[in-house]
């Protein structure tokens, strides 16, 4: 499986039919592709866990990056310790099959399988316990690539642009050896890889390669269309190694998380609720976490490293000074919770200050229907600074997800909106507007990413519509393994070539305990400045 985080055909058809990713164009060629639809809201924890699992997330219970620490209005970042599922390469490893991951994210803190586990996006460092599986590949992984990295941080600046570029490349040539070696040391039943790049440019670069965006810049576009897609180039020889060193008679599978297309706007949805008289502030509060927002920002932009700063405030116990202290927690001691009925705090994501389930509860249950009612009227009603529509749909938790998780998940969700903005939360300082121009965050996610598969007991042609959720029982059902029968995936007969059927056999879900989380306060706050870094925390 190959993973192309962030992949849409809307560029990718393109850069076929331009000669720029000629390996993909035969494999789309001779294979059967179309798109993939992602969860709702279509975000990368969520979509790679129904990924690995083959269920939504009421049954494998990842909504977002955080998740709320019971008692408080804090929050923490997730990790695959919080995954409430068994995933396919467990359920591979317990039939005595070989496999490998690389960058899965929600792989990481590893858990234990018949083969080889190397940690995602969520991974501090290299030195973290739980980034591989088993511990022991560490050396090999140091002797193949001694500057091996996890990840990088988005380009917010032109004069950034050919650095960032250069960073996303050493990204790909590294794990690239890594890569190379695994193939190549054992045939093994599922190898899966992960390739980031394309979602980290098109976070950022949108704007310089799509015409149509408002910030494009025919200049800016000209400069850097050749370093841009020598980053496609690269991507594009990888798949063709990968492909090369399939074992013999192995089928091919290309997955994306979500789509991707241009962003216009960023929404703060705590800085709406709070306009719209759902959620309040503490008496001067949010004006002087505002400004210490704008020294951290100037100081960021002039080089000073403020996370030392921050840490050595957190030494004196200074958590005050430039807005220290861990930020997942700077957002709850803003608010006046005995008049806050709704905040939100996750991707698209509103929660109820609900009496009796919240620390500072204040909405009764027998409320909950008619504030419901308001909040959605109020949402369907929300206009971006040109007049346009932005939130098409609102769903309660219930009506869009289904399992024993369900409670996990905020109460009420944006399910349908225009695709050119992106609902930020603010897990620190809230900003004043609820609309701001998306600046160098010129890209967002899309419900559509892409599906393709290829090989000896594939068909060839176009697939209308594909669940990310559908992979996991489709491959499980190619290697003759039983599927649990909790999945919310189908298995894709479709897809074969004529003569080749498929006969799966179903067992029953195996109960799961999750295991115990093993970060601490450190790993979380180095997690969160990764996060931040990829743009999903403001």
């Amino acid at each position: 499986m190959i993973g192309l985080d962030g992949a849409t055909w809307k560029l990718l058809d393109r850069f076929i039919l331009e000669g720029v990713m000629p390996n993909l164009g035969r494999l789309q060629a001779e294979g059967v592709h179309g798109p993939l639809w992602s969860v709702v809201p279509p975000m990368t924890a969520t979509a790679w866990t129904s990924y690995q699992t083959g269920k939504g997330p009421g049954k494998h219970g990842i909504y977002d990056w955080t998740e709320p620490v019971a008692g408080s209005y804090l929050y923490r970042p997730i990790d695959s310790t919080r995954m409430q599922s068994l995933t396919i390469f467990e359920l591979l490893s317990a039939r005595k099959k070989r496999v490998a991951t690389v960058n899965l994210p929600l792989t990481f803190p590893a858990r234990p399988i018949n083969g080889v586990a190397i940690g995602d996006m969520l991974t501090p460092s290299k030195d973290t316990p739980g980034f591989l599986y088993p511990p022991e590949f560490r050396a090999t992984l140091d002797q193949l690539s001694p500057e091996y990295r996890i990840d990088t941080h988005l380009c917010d600046r032109e004069e950034d642009v050919l650095p960032f570029l250069e960073r996303l490349r050493h990204l790909i040539e590294e794990r690239g050896k890594v890569v190379r070696h695994l193939m190549e040391s054992e045939p093994w039943d599922l190898f899966s890889c992960v390739w980031v790049e394309m979602d980290r440019m098109q976070h950022c670069l949108w704007h310089i390669f799509d015409a149509t965006h408002p910030r494009y810049d025919a200049g800016l576009a000209e400069k850097y269309r050749e370093p841009i897609l020598d980053i496609y180039r690269l991507l594009d020889v990888r798949i063709g190694e990968m492909v090369d060193r399939r074992p013999e008679g192995a089928n091919v599978f290309f997955v994306s998380d979500h789509g991707f297309g241009p962003c216009r706007y960023k929404v703060f949805l705590n800085t709406w609720l709070a306009q719209e008289g759902f959620l309040f502030f503490k008496e001067g509060g949010r004006d002087q976490r505002n400004r210490l927002r704008k020294v951290r920002t100037v100081l960021d932009r002039a080089g000073v490293d403020t996370r030392k700063l921050l840490d050595a405030a957190r030494r004196f116990g200074g958590d005050a000074v430039l807005g220290a202290g861990d930020s997942l927690s700077r957002f709850a001691a803003e608010i006046d919770w005995s008049r806050t009925t709704a905040f939100c705090h996750g991707t698209n994501a509103i929660r109820l200050n609900l009496k009796g389930r919240e620390k500072q509860g204040c909405v009764e249950a027998a409320d909950v229907d008619s504030l419901v009612a308001r909040l959605s009227e109020r949402l369907l009603a929300m206009r971006d600074p040109e007049g346009n529509v932005v939130v098409r749909g609102v769903k309660r938790r219930q009506d869009l997800y289904v399992g024993p998780h369900v409670n996990l998940a905020a109460d009420l969700l944006v399910a349908e909106h225009d695709d050119s903005v992106w609902f930020y939360y603010s897990e620190g300082e809230v900003p004043s507007a609820v609309f701001e121009p998306s600046g160098w965050a010129s890209g967002n996610h899309e419900p559509d990413g892409i599906f393709l598969a290829w090989g000896p007991d594939i068909a060839a042609g176009v697939r209308e519509s594909t669940s990310i959720n559908d992979i996991t029982p489709t491959l499980l059902a190619l290697l003759n393994v039983p599927i649990p029968d909790d999945v919310d995936g189908t298995v894709l007969r479709d897809v074969l070539r004529p003569g080749r059927t498929l006969r799966p056999r179903w067992t029953e879900a195996t109960a799961f305990a999750s295991g115990a989380r093993v970060s601490d306060a450190a790993t979380d706050r180095a997690i969160e400045e990764r996060l931040r870094g990829l743009g999903y925390l403001q």
